[in-house]
This record gives C-alpha cells, sequence and structure tokens, in this order.
C-alpha cells in the first residue's frame, strides 16, 4: 500500500474509544459524520464525539469516539462521503487492562499431534480470524480457526498429519498476514513452514548425573556448535553440526584428541553452547555462505537449521541436538544453553509481533520500540504471555532436550520478577539447575530497579552474573591497549586481591561467574599483543597462564572461553560475530602446539575439583579459611585453609610483575608447582617475575 494514498485509517485506542485520522488533502480532513459498521451483521451505527487538536499533524485530522465493539468481529469505519477503512485493533494490547483480559493460562498452544487427529491453537486476541494451512503431500488444505476464550483461535484436523509442514495466516485490519507458530517444534529450513512431529518418538530418558552439591562445584567452558568443529583441524565429518559431538575418537593432524575426547580430559563440568534456537542470518541452505553467532533470534522454539545435517527434517531438527546433548551427558558433563529473551532480529517479520501485534515488543513512553539491545527492540518480559513465553521455551528446552543450565543474553534488558521464575522453575525440575546472565545496565524502557542487573544482584541472589570486575581488573577493560594486574599494572595488585574472593560484590559467592576471556571482544592472547606490544612472547604467554590460574582457583565459578587454554587467536579482531569461520573455527591444531599450557590447566582444574577450599559455597567458609596479602605491592598471597581434601592448607603465589620476590615459607610446606622450577632454601622461596608457584603441606 502506498502510504500517501491513505484517506482514512481507525485505531481502537482502548476497549471503548477509537481513533479515527482523515487526510487533509480529502475535503481538508472534514467529514459530518462517522459510522462503525459491523460485516457480520451489517449494524451500522452512527459515532458520537469530537475532533481533536490536529495542529501537530500536517497529514491527518483526528477524531475520538467512545463506543463498544466486539473482539474478533471485522468493523470498518464510513465516513459521511462513504469512504470507508477497516477498524485496527492491535494497538489494544498497549492497554494497561489487557493482560487481565486475555492471559491465557493453558498449556497447550500450537500443535497437538496424534496418528488420529491434530489440535492447533494460537493466541491472537487482537486478530479478526485466523486460517490454517496444512500442506500435506503436495497439497494445500485452509481450514477457518475457531475463536474461544482469552482470544485463542483453535482447530482439529480428524488426521494423521505426521511431518505436514504448517503456517497461520492471520488477519488483522482486513488484511491476512502469514504467521509461523510461536509455540510449533519444527520448522523447514529458512523458516517457511512449520512442520508436525510426534513427540512420542522424541522422547528421551532423563540423564543421570550426580548431583551438583554446590553451584562453585561448576567449571564452565563455553564454545559454538559451528566453531567447535568447523576446521580442517578438528578431525570431525560433521563439520558445524550438532553430530560433530557425537563422533568419538576425533583427532588432530598429529593424532591428539578433539572433540568430546578432549574435553571430557580437559576436567571442565559444563559445556556451554551459543545460541541453538533458529536464527536469522545464516541460509541454512548454503550455511557456508554466511556466518553467524547466533544471537539474531527468529524462532525461540526450534533448533537452527544450520547445525543439522537436513534442515528441512523436523524429526533431525529436534533428534541431532537431543543426541548431542546426550552425548556430553554420556562424558560426565552438563549443557548450559545460551538463550537470547531479549530482543528479536526482525520485529515486523516475527511470529511473536504478528500474532499480537504491539504486545511482545517493549515500547518507550512515545510508543516506539526501547532498544536497549542496540539491536533494534526489547522483548517486553513483563507483559504476562510474554512472560509465560518465555517460561513455555525455557521449560521446554530443559524436559525436551535435556539441557541443565541457561546462560542469558543481555539479562539486564529481562526484568527481575521473570527471571526469578525461570530459576525456580528450572530448580523445580532439576535441583542442580544453573543459571547466571550477562548483568550490564542497558537503557531499556523498564525502571532500572526492575532490571535483572548486577547492581541489582542481591535481589536475585540464586543466579550469577558475569564478574566484569574481575575481567577488568585482572586482564583490563575492552580497550586494547589497557592493562589489568595480570598484564602488568600493579597499582591493580589490591584490586585482584578483592577480585580473586568477590567478599563485597554479590549476595553469594556462587553469583560471581569469573571470566577473563569469552566470545566477545578479542582474545586475551590477542589484546595481549597490543598491551604488552614490548614483551617477549614467553613473557606474555606467561601472563595468560597466571590469567588462566586466577580464573580456574578464585572464588566463585570459573569460565573458559573455547581455545583460551591454548592460546587462541581471532587474529586481532574483536567482536567476530559475522567475521566467517577462517577467523572464528577452532584451531585444533594449536592445542598440540601449546600442549604444555593445556596440561597446566588440566592440572589446575584438578586441583580445584580435589580441593574444596577452592570453591567455598559461602561467604563464612571463605572469611574463615581465606586469606590475601599484598607482598611488596607487586605479588598476590592467596593463602587457604580446609578441612578436607587432598591437602590442608595451600598458598597460591601470583607475580605479575617482573621482579623477583622472595617469601618466608613456613614449616611443612612443599612446592607443588611452581613455573620456574623453584624451591624452597633454608625456608625460603624466590618467586621469579611473571610467575606463580603453588605451595601445600
Amino acid at each position: 500500500m502506498e502510504p500517501n494514498a491513505i484517506r482514512m485509517k481507525a485505531i481502537a485506542i482502548n476497549f471503548n474509544e477509537i481513533r479515527v485520522y482523515l487526510s487533509k488533502n480529502y475535503y481538508n480532513g472534514i467529514s459530518s459524520k462517522f459510522y462503525l459498521k459491523d460485516l457480520e451483521s451489517d449494524e451500522l451505527i452512527l459515532l458520537t464525539g469530537d475532533a481533536l487538536d490536529s495542529s501537530d499533524d500536517p497529514d491527518f485530522q483526528k477524531y475520538a469516539f467512545h463506543v463498544s465493539f466486539h473482539m474478533g468481529r471485522v468493523y470498518k469505519i464510513v465516513d459521511a462521503y462513504g469512504l470507508t477503512c477497516f477498524l485496527d485493533f492491535s494497538y489494544l494490547s498497549m492497554c494497561k487492562e489487557f493482560d487481565e483480559l486475555y492471559f491465557y493460562e493453558g498449556d497447550d498452544l500450537g500443535n497437538c499431534y496424534t496418528r488420529e487427529k491434530t489440535t492447533f491453537k494460537v493466541w491472537a486476541p487482537l486478530s479478526t480470524g485466523v486460517i490454517l494451512k496444512i500442506i500435506k503431500d503436495g497439497k494445500d488444505f485452509l481450514y477457518p480457526m475457531v475463536r474461544g476464550l482469552k482470544g485463542v483461535y483453535s482447530y482439529t484436523v480428524e488426521e494423521d498429519l505426521e511431518n505436514a509442514h504448517y503456517f497461520y495466516l492471520i488477519k488483522h485490519a482486513g488484511n491476512y498476514d502469514i504467521s509461523m507458530d510461536p509455540y510449533a517444534y519444527a520448522a523447514s529450513s529458512n523458516g517457511r513452514t512449520n512442520i508436525i512431529v510426534d513427540l512420542q518418538k522424541l522422547s528421551m530418558p532423563p540423564h543421570q548425573l550426580p548431583p551438583l552439591e554446590h553451584k562453585t562445584d561448576a567449571i564452565i567452558y563455553e564454545t559454538s556448535v559451528r566453531d567447535f568443529s568447523m576446521s580442517s583441524t578438528s578431525g570431525m565429518k560433521n563439520k558445524g553440526k550438532f553430530a560433530a559431538f557425537t563422533e568419538p575418537h576425533t583427532s588432530t593432524d598429529s593424532g591428539n584428541p578433539t572433540g568430546l575426547d578432549y574435553l571430557s580430559c580437559l576436567g571442565v563440568t559444563h559445556i556451554q553452547l551459543m545460541p541453538i534456537n533458529d536464527f536469522a542470518t545464516v541460509d541454512e541452505k548454503n550455511p557456508s555462505e554466511l556466518y553467524n553467532w547466533g544471537y539474531d533470534p527468529a524462532q525461540y522454539n526450534v533448533t537452527e537449521g544450520s547445525y543439522v545435517t537436513d534442515p528441512n527434517d523436523g524429526y533431525k531438527r529436534v533428534y541431532e541436538a537431543q543426541q548431542m546433548i546426550e552425548f556430553i551427558h554420556s562424558r560426565g558433563m552438563r549443557v548450559v544453553l545460551d538463550v537470547v529473551y531479549n530482543h528479536m532480529h526482525d520485529v515486523n517479520m516475527n511470529a511473536l509481533e504478528k500474532t499480537v501485534p504491539h504486545y511482545f515488543f517493549r515500547r518507550n513512553d512515545d510508543g516506539s520500540l526501547s532498544n536497549g539491545s542496540w539491536c533494534g527492540n526489547d522483548l517486553n518480559t513483563t507483559a504476562k504471555m510474554c512472560r509465560k513465553y518465555i517460561l513455555d521455551m525455557c521449560k521446554r528446552w530443559q524436559v525436551l532436550y535435556g539441557v541443565d543450565g541457561f546462560r542469558f543474553d543481555l539479562m539486564g534488558l529481562i526484568d527481575i520478577e521473570t527471571m526469578k521464575l525461570i530459576d525456580a522453575q528450572g530448580k523445580a525440575l532439576d535441583s542442580s539447575f544453573l543459571i547466571y546472565g550477562e548483568g550490564w545496565n542497558m537503557m531499556t524502557a523498564l525502571a532500572e530497579d526492575k532490571r535483572t542487573t548486577i547492581q541489582n544482584n542481591r535481589k536475585v541472589p540464586h543466579i550469577g552474573f558475569f564478574n566484569d570486575f574481575f575481567r577488568d581488573t585482572l586482564r583490563g577493560t575492552n580497550q586494547m591497549e589497557t592493562k589489568g594486574y595480570f598484564s602488568g599494572d600493579t597499582y591493580k595488585t589490591n584490586d585482584a586481591m578483592k577480585a580473586i574472593c568477590n567478599l563485597d560484590m554479590f549476595e553469594y559467592i556462587s553469583q560471581s561467574i569469573n571470566y577473563v576471556e569469552c566470545h566477545d571482544n578479542a582474545t586475551c592472547y590477542d589484546k595481549f599483543q597490543i598491551s604488552n606490544y614490548d614483551e617477549d612472547e614467553e613473557t606474555k604467554k606467561n601472563r595468560l597462564r597466571l590469567l588462566l590460574a586466577a580464573v580456574i582457583l578464585s572464588q566463585g565459578i570459573p569460565f573458559i572461553h573455547s581455545g583460551q587454554e591454548f592460546f587462541r587467536t581471532k587474529g586481532g579482531l574483536q567482536n567476530t560475530y559475522n567475521a566467517g569461520d577462517q577467523v572464528n573455527a577452532l584451531d585444533w591444531n594449536r592445542k598440540d602446539f601449546e600442549i604444555d599450557t593445556v596440561q597446566f590447566v588440566q592440572f589446575l582444574i584438578h586441583l580445584r575439583k580435589n580441593n574444596p577450599c577452592f570453591r567455598y559455597a559461602d561467604y563464612d567458609m571463605i572469611r574463615a579459611n581465606v586469606q590475601l596479602e599484598n607482598i611488596d605491592h607487586r605479588m598476590i598471597q592467596y593463602k587457604l585453609h580446609q578441612d578436607d581434601g587432598e591437602y590442608q592448607d595451600i598458598i597460591v603465589y601470583f607475580n605479575a610483575s617482573t621482579d623477583s620476590v622472595e617469601v618466608d615459607v613456613e614449616d611443612g610446606y612443599t612446592v607443588l608447582h611452581h613455573t620456574e622450577k623453584g624451591k624452597i632454601i633454608d625456608g625460603k622461596l624466590s618467586i621469579d617475575g611473571v610467575c606463580m608457584a603453588i605451595l601445600v603441606r
């Protein structure tokens, strides 16, 4: 439609008021009367109301009328000259009473399949009609759906629809628009249709892993499904696919383990997968042509087709992701899913907006879209059906796919109440469930005290946060030139001690996700090439090893970016979300070149797992058993005591300076690890510059 040719439009702004806009190019925007016509009964009602001040609008004269109408019926507005337009109900979703009138508690939205019949239900309370389109055996079938309570449209097809494709045609203001099903389980390639599958064929036995006694027992390893296997060095056949995680005995060019064989030997407890739900900017039929990390969600409810061996097979969409997770579980590791319930890729093309316009996306006071995500929109998580949708999808990933935790992208855009409900739901299904996310305070149209930000962490004491104080203090900020303690800024020694224990930042120590590197921004190796340009390569690598040791041995939950343990590089690039496989694919041969550091990380993980003093679950235990001391304003002494474990007392020395520092050693201590093979002589130990030592007794 040509916008400049619109002569009249009509919008219901609340449940008893209509606004009519008449073009000033049409009889100067003046009409002596207006009618409301019910197209079902042909009833014509004369409207009474007033012309509004339109001096601020050069194009339209505005009128306001108070009148009753019935939701789900089709109405037209008729002016004195016989001009007509459809009445648009889509803005009613922004009324304060909308949730009270139309919140639907049922758990039966989407399609419910049996061999005898399939029932379809879609929540579309503002629409004036919904048509279900089925594509089966090359033929199209159209079924007008029946409007029910709370604006839920339903229809039952009495035949076997397994593997049939479908979508909805949803009518708003006289126009039908194609919409996917927000609750579907599978889709064809590039989101053209949804696919009906038999969930009985996809049921998974619950995995049996020992309970996670404390959250601080977790050691998280982040990777991307695509990056994990895409390199020619991976030794995996199903490159860039879920199926790569199910391949046993894969190896590098030198014959050393890759894939799950490697990760299970490394010793991590949780694999955090970057988004695996359907995202928009990779062509699922030609996945090698475009690259994206997946933080551009198109469908929350189905898996990403480019990760499936056949994106047009509805069963493979589900089964191959299930198999990946089951194989990870079989190696004794849990799966954390990176979820993006803060924005969608394209509001106008999204099923949530098409089914209920203006409802699922947060608005500013002037009606414009909130944009705290910097992606054009923010999800309206305080809306009751939006909150319910997020909860329903989280439950699906947990129950149908078997995930063991969620990492929330831009969690600060999500309201606290929603996050608490997600956490409670997850824990009710699995007491070991883990939830954490990015707590950055983004400028979204939600009051600051309601945002799930790191500043509000005490309001959500069971949810973890990426600790940017830890990152910036120990590594330096995201600016490539800035230094942290371990890159040589010893003025930050006292802050580094705080970061290692985090005694004041959180309600519980388990809320601290300790990291210095993740998929965002430059790798530490690339950053140190800039910030420490004047040092030789081995010194920079020593600093990186100190960083890894601090991440793994600090109080809280350690988080490692895939490849960090063998100095992953992205060629100096930072935000590589669409930079392609050449930059992002994990170079497994690099692991072989840096095998000493990989073995060092294995040693540190073993040390953490076998000594609870590195993973105390509460502050009282830390205060009673952990001491930190600043030695000569350049080195940290990290002293720990425990009643159980391999040792009774442990001292870790971190020397980020270039100077050698000598310390007195108490009786009974021996050197467990020293990066320069130092020995205790006459009760003293010399710790060289850019070096660490671990003493035990």
